[in-house]
């Protein structure tokens, strides 16, 4: 592999946010808020915590988007009874619709960024191998592999 696979990732990772940046403010979303909206529809209530683990983001960038969503009427708040420090984040009714425009335009996303690509294989598991090597701790899978094959020389 050669550095130019790293370079057309960015690439197309940079493109990707660019042109969901520009779809999803035509539905008065920032990018990101999509990504929240869309946990929640498919998991119900979460608190803050939750949610920001889920998205692999810090509680502060939550906090801010549900600040905002909350503030457009997608998103209501309800501290929790047991413990005052949880606070629950839900979707409303007019949210719903909300996420079935960011499902239109995650479609049109992935016909768009796949057009004229050929295939070979499954693209969703690679992209998912990709980013799970890449979450690793200290990038684990490298340095094992790394490893192992120095022991064997």
């Amino acid at each position: 592999m050669t550095a130019r696979i790293t370079f057309e990732l960015l690439q197309a990772a940079r493109a990707y946010r660019v042109r969901s940046a520009k779809l999803l403010s035509r539905v008065g979303l920032y990018p990101g808020q999509d990504n929240l909206l869309k946990l929640l529809d498919e998991r119900g209530s979460l608190t803050m915590g939750e949610a920001a683990s889920a998205l692999s983001i810090q509680p502060p960038t939550v906090t801010k988007m549900v600040n905002r969503l909350s503030a457009s009427g997608l998103i209501k708040t309800d501290g929790a009874s047991t413990d005052r420090r949880k606070t629950f984040i839900t979707l409303t009714d007019e949210a719903k619709e909300k996420v079935r425009e960011i499902e239109r335009i995650w479609s049109r996303l992935e016909e768009e960024a796949l057009a004229e690509v050929e295939l070979r294989g499954d693209l969703t598991e690679q992209l998912m191998i990709i980013t799970r090597n890449l979450s690793r701790p200290n990038g684990r899978a490298l340095q094992d592999a790394h490893i192992e094959h120095s022991d064997a020389a």
